[in-house]
This record gives C-alpha cells, structure tokens and sequence, in this order.
C-alpha cells in the first residue's frame, strides 16, 4: 500500500496551478477574492464563471436569503470557516456543513472541504464543494482530505504496520522524501531502520524500540543518515493508533531535521565551557604565579605547575619533559594526573612515527603552541592510539623557554572535545613566558652562587663591523665592559676604546647598522670610553638571559671574543645551538671547567672598606643614617656637612667618590675611583 489513497494525489494542491475543468472547486487569492472555480463547480451550482472570479467569498459562499435559523448558524459557520483559512499560516483543512446559494436563486446542502496553502503561494487555498453525501462517500471523503493533508504536511511522516513482520512502513509523504533523500518506492514494505548509521546511538534505539513493543508513544531524538549518507539530527515523534476494540494498528510516525538547533546546543555547551576553562586556567595561572615567587628550585617550579593544571576540573593530566634536540628526544621531569606507566607509554610513543608526531614532539620542533582540539578526528597514529586508550579528547603542547633558549615542553591533556580553542589557548600560551622566566630565573640565581662553572668562549667574526675592521691592524682594541639590557630587546654597551681617539670611533660608529646612538662618556690619552645602543639585542646581553656571567668580551685582530660562566648542569650543546640560532656567525672555539670564588657577605665587607677611605666612608655611613637616601629627605647634604664639620662641597665629594667605589664592587668589582 502506497500514499495513493484517493483518486487523484492530494499533493497536487501545493504544487499546481488551479485545475478548472476536472474537481468541483473553488481557489482564492490572499485577499480572499476568487481567483478561479472549476467547470464542475459551475454545473453544480447553477453560476457562471463571471459571477464569482474576482469576487469575495465571503460574500458570495455566505450570503443566504432564507430567515432558517439552521442556515443562519450553518452561514456563520461558514463564513468563519473561510477566515480561518485566509488567516492560516500553514497547511490546514476543514469540513462544514453549508447551505449554498445556486444560481437559480435556491439553496442546496453542501459539504464544504477548506483546504489552505502556506502563506507565501501565489494561492491562499481551495474550497471543494460536495453534494450531500451516504456513510461511505463521507469516510472515503474524509480519508482522501486526510490523506491530502498528510502529503502536503510540512513535517516528515510515515506509517507504519506492526501487524506485519518487521513492522514495514507503508506510507510516507513527500515531507519523509525531501528530509531523507528517500523516494515512497524506495522504502515502503521495510522497517525505518534504514536511516540508521554509524553513529546513532544504540541505547535511544532501544528505547523507542520498547516503547514501540510496548505500544506507547515516544519521542527521541536521532542522529540518523539521509540517502546520499550525510549524517542529520532526526526528532522521531511515534504515536501509535488503534482500533475500536483499543489494539494497535499502525504508528504514526513523524520526523523532524533539528540539526541546526543541535548544532546550536552544541555551540553553547561549547562555549559555556570554554568560558568556565578560561575561568579556571586563569585562576591556576594566578596560584602558579604566587606559588613561583617561593620556589627556589626548577624541579619545584615543574612540579607546581604540572600539580595546579590537573587539581583544576577542566584538565585530566599534565606533565613536563626536557627537550633534547640533538638526540630527538623527551625525558619527563614533572608529572600530575597520569601515572608512570602511562607516561613512559606516551614517551615511547614520542618518536615512534615520524609522519604524525605526538603534540609534545611538534611544539619542540615547531617551537610553537600546538592545540589538537579533537583527537579522535586525528590521522591513525601510535600517540592517537594511546591519547584515546587513556580518555583524552584534546591536548596542548606548550614549549617552555626564555627568549631563544628551550628549557622543556609542557604537555596538558583533557577530557573535553575542543578544548584549547580560542581565549583559552591564548591563556594557557601565557605559561610559556611564566614559566620559563621563572626556571631563568633560578638557574642565573644558581649561576652566581654555584663556584663551579663552565667557561664558554664564543667568537664573532663581523666584516662588515667599521669598528671590527679598525682592529685589524692590532693597534686597537675595543673592550665591552658593561651592557644594560633596556626595552623592546635593546641595550645600551659602555666600551673603551684604546688605540683610536673619539673622532675616529664616532666616524666608525656613524657607519655601523649595528649602532643607533652613541656618545662619548671620557676621552684619555690613548683612547676613550663610549656609550652606544643597539637596537638589537647584543650577544652580551642574550647570553646572561641564559644564566651566563660574561666575564670578558674584547674586540681584537678584526675578532669578537666573548667569555661567559654558565652553570656546570647546563645543556652546552642547547647553549650553543640558541646563541647560533640568534648569532649565525657565532662559534663556539672552547669550553672549560673552572672553580669561581664565592664571595661571603663579611669578605664583601671586608673588601669593600679597604676600597674606602675613612672619609667617604664617614661620609657614607652620616648619609645613610641621617635619612639623606630616602624620600623626602630627612636630612640635607648642608645639614650633614654640619655635623661632619667639613664644607658641603667636601662632603658631597666623599659622597660621591664613596658610592663609585660601593656601586663598582657590588656590580663590577672595578676601581672607578678615577
């Protein structure tokens, strides 16, 4: 059995021009004038065709000369009957009883089918009208209008007959054809389980299946497969319908597209938890912060940041491993939320597949945040395999370094689908900077109080450096004796010039890119001292953001040789890999261990009261003590020369010679009592 169930398909109503010739009908406009009537219409009622086109129904179907109470309540009816249609904003239908006027001025009973069509058709709807008619006539006319109606139905529908094995389905409209692809032919004699796929899921199944047993009505909601195999949100509306002895005959089923309003859902669900990520990332990046200012070792720095992101409900695990990239590999040094064999699993995953590297192993190449926000989505891979063993649906991959140099990578795995995205990548990207600023920290910390080192010797060959070139002949030498690191990766250097006068070395320096300001500080005899500034970072200035104390850095013979301590646990080749990474024509040409002598606080003391003579330091101590550091001053240098009993200008002389030599042996250990 097909949708055919009346003489002609009722979907025709919807789709076609008025027939004016073959069904006893009536068509109007949205105006409710009408637009056209039927050959079969006029014969029935006596009119011409010019008596009713372009006139109003209301008028014209309602009018009745007759004082009959009955046909003034029928009238009314009627009349409300074709307003209901015109105001409808969907398919609807409706049977009256009417008495109609004809066209030799009788009335006959009539019954009246009102039948609209969606709001934006050229046609608001038909008005079929039907001589009195016997049992029969009237449930063969009532199953042909509901039937009509379910062809034209806006929504997907079917029948189905539980009576026969399988439960086949026996109807579908149109709607059902244009929702699934699926043509009547296609589908009627087999059970709706054909829209069924992949991911549809098995236990919504089984509950409409039971209800189905059962006879209930239930509604669900599907992921289910068109035609073509394009997956769709299917809301399964089953009704069952019944006989007179109450036993169920047929389900009326009914589905609805709803992918939208699921992808809708989804979105904010998505947001919602994106939002309360963010939220929760940056309450953990504010406890790591003030957690950091107390650690005093890189393991406790590790350990704290990889226990605070998986204490927090939006994170599963976190570990963080050493970078080795001459070797390729990654050894774990922290790790919260993922036990020892799991970890060293994914570790032996890391290299294992060159082609689809795990996140951990690309952020060290890439030096870049890598976010897989949907792992399952990811190519066939070892690390794939073992993220979803583990219940990891995304993951992020955060190098930890400071400037060029690469400390470890930070790897953060959570439970969640697309997590990392967005406002919440951007945050967790800020525990790059955190972190490796405060593992530097500590290791130049560890730097000047560790008295064995490693001495780094670096040379730099510029030729086009005018200053470089003035070298060659061996009578100058230019030595760097300190650089100030500023803002935006500049620095100002102090150098002393011996062999070249200031002239010469401002004409150098006017020819030097490398220089965008300079000035001279002194001039002696055989040279002078300069202050340039660089508006890039020189390799002094890089190498002490690695822990580094440089020691001596002289320009000589058309050579930059630079000498720097690092701490005796530092990666020499990862050093020197990052200073050739920021200095290409920088080459490493010795590296010894040396023991460097640790000065204790008394020994400071010590030397620097041999630096001072009594009066500076009588100067000094009077300075410190009458408040004339602080501010406002609680003293004048007037005031103090008072009571010292010398002239102001004397004091300020011992005063000012006294804080050279004090600021010389704090940064320097220099005499620049000159």
């Amino acid at each position: 059995m097909t949708h055919h169930n009346s003489p002609e398909d009722g979907r025709g109503i919807a789709s076609k021009p008025p027939d004016t010739k073959q069904r006893c009908t009536i068509w109007l406009k949205t105006d409710g004038t009408i637009a056209a009537v039927t050959d079969l219409f006029l014969e029935t009622t006596g009119y011409t065709r010019e008596e009713f086109v372009g006139h109003d129904a209301l008028e014209l179907l309602s009018r009745s000369d007759t004082t009959d109470s009955l046909n003034d309540e029928q009238d009314d009816a009627l009349a409300e009957a074709i307003q209901r249609l015109l105001d409808a904003d969907t398919i609807a239908v409706e049977t009256v009883d009417a008495e109609l006027p004809t066209g030799g001025g009788d009335t006959e009973s009539f019954i009246v089918d009102l039948i609209s069509r969606p709001p934006d058709e050229e046609f608001r709807g038909s008005v079929g009208v039907h001589p009195a008619e016997g049992e029969q006539d009237i449930r063969d006319r009532e199953l042909w209008v509901k039937t009509r109606a379910m062809d034209d139905a806006d929504i997907a529908l079917c029948l189905s007959d539980p009576n026969r094995p399988d439960n086949p389905l026996i109807y579908v409209n149109r709607g059902f054809e244009e929702t699934t692809g699926y043509t009547a032919g296609e589908v009627v004699g087999q059970n709706c389980r054909f829209l069924q796929g992949e991911d549809t899921d098995p236990e919504t199944v089984d509950q409409l299946r039971e209800a189905i047993r059962r006879g209930d009505p239930a509604s669900v909601e599907l992921k289910n497969y068109r035609k073509d195999g394009t997956p769709f949100w299917n809301q399964v509306e089953v009704v069952p319908i019944r006989d007179e002895d109450d036993n169920v005959v047929h389900f009326l089923g009914s589905q609805r597209d709803i992918t939208e309003r699921k992808q809708r859902e989804q979105q904010l669900r998505e947001q919602r938890e994106q939002l309360l990520a963010l939220d929760q990332i940056n309450r953990v990046i504010r406890s790591i912060n003030s957690a950091l200012v107390s650690m005093s070792t890189r393991e406790e720095v590790e350990e704290i940041v990889c226990d605070r992101l998986s204490d927090s409900p939006s994170y599963a695990a976190a570990w963080i491993g050493e970078v080795n990239s001459a070797r390729g590999t990654i050894t774990p040094r922290a790790s919260a939320g993922i036990d020892a064999s799991a970890l060293e699993s994914e570790v032996d995953e890391i290299g294992a597949d060159e082609q689809f590297p795990s996140p951990a192993m690309r952020a060290t190449r890439t030096q870049e945040v890598e976010v897989i926000s949907d792992i399952e989505s990811e190519p066939e891979s070892n690390w794939r395999s073992w993220a979803l063993e583990n219940g990891y649906n995304s993951a992020a991959a955060i190098p930890i370094g400071f400037q060029e140099f690469q400390y470890d990578v930070l790897t953060i795995y959570s439970e969640r689908d697309h997590a990392f995205s967005g406002q919440e990548r951007d945050a967790v990207t800020q525990l790059r900077e955190i972190v490796g600023h405060a593992i530097n920290a500590i290791e130049r910390k560890e730097a000047l109080l560790d008295n064995i080192v490693v001495e780094l010797e670096f040379v730099m060959r510029d030729p086009d450096s005018p200053l470089f070139a003035a070298t060659n002949d061996g009578d100058c030498t230019v030595t760097y004796e300190r650089t100030i690191p500023l803002a935006d990766d500049k620095a100002i250097q102090f150098i002393r010039v011996h062999g070249m006068g200031w002239e010469d070395v401002q004409t150098a320096l006017t020819d030097d890119p490398s220089v965008d300001h300079a000035r001279v500080v002194s001039e002696q005899e055989d040279g002078c001292l300069v202050e340039i500034r660089s508006p890039e970072t020189p390799i002094t200035s890089k190498l002490a953001t690695y822990g580094g104390q440089v020691v001596d850095a002289v320009v000589e013979d058309g050579e930059f040789r630079v000498v720097v301590e690092v701490p005796h646990e530092i990666d020499i080749r990862e050093i020197a890999t990052a200073v050739q990474r920021a200095y290409p024509d920088a080459e490493l040409v010795a590296q010894r261990s040396t023991t460097r002598s640790v000065q204790t606080l008394k020994q400071f003391q010590s030397a620097l009261a041999s630096r001072l003579t009594d009066k500076q330091q009588a100067a000094l101590e009077a300075a410190f003590a009458a408040g004339y550091f602080t501010w406002p001053r609680e003293s004048t240098g007037e005031e103090i020369a008072e009571g010292l009993g010398i002239a102001p200008a004397t004091f300020h002389e011992h005063l000012r010679n006294g804080l050279s030599q004090l600021l010389g042996a704090s940064l320097e250990g220099a005499d620049r009592s000159d």
